[in-house]
């Protein structure tokens, strides 16, 4: 995850590039239930920022300057998941009742897309974020025009990275668990 951002506009294609990963996410039935609100205009991603600075922990002033300059808000749409499980061919699954789900697959294929975008930034050399927001959410997604239903599941910040920014990934080799201590092969 890449913290300081310089402030060069990512390329239209480029970002295309990267959110174009997402549709090829793995989707329960196929119900593609997941949406992307994309805010890669520089007065959209300031009010994001200004909506969501939480009062109890507020952004430092400088912070507009390192910020990331393409905030991404990955929705789930579970009714899209409900509907497609009760059409025909699903209909014998008895998923058309959230309750039947043993798991809430709008939200593990959003989460699925969003690691996508993830990947697909660091693979094109764009520096990516992912984070929760603790406070504005429901105006955030008001302003936006986000349709009721629909779930955020955290917000991707995209930008290209600070030529200053260093990222030291060995800072995590001690803590990180070993291999054999999470892999358990034919059994625990």
């Amino acid at each position: 995850m890449v913290r300081q951002f310089s402030q060069r506009p990512i390329e239209p294609e480029l970002l295309d590039r990267i959110l174009e990963s997402a549709r090829h996410a793995p989707s329960a039935g196929f119900s593609q239930g997941f949406d992307f609100v994309v805010l890669d205009k520089p007065d959209l991603v300031s009010r994001f920022w200004e909506i969501t600075d939480d009062p109890a922990f507020l952004n430092p002033p400088d912070f507009a300057a390192t910020a990331p300059t393409v905030i991404v808000l990955p929705l789930a749409n579970k009714a899209a998941y409900l509907e497609r499980y009760s059409r025909p061919d699903k209909v014998a699954f008895g998923l058309m009742d959230e309750a039947r789900w043993p798991v809430k697959f709008w939200e593990t294929d959003t989460a699925m897309a969003i690691m996508l975008v993830l990947l697909a930034a660091t693979d094109l050399d764009v520096g990516a974020l992912y984070f929760g927001i603790t406070h504005g959410e429901a105006d955030i997604l008001r302003e936006v025009g986000v349709p009721e239903g629909h779930k955020l599941l955290g917000v991707i910040g995209l930008g290209h990275r600070a030529s200053d920014e260093v990222v030291d990934l060995t800072r995590f080799k001690e803590r990180r668990r070993q291999f054999d201590d999470m892999v358990h092969r034919n059994g625990w």
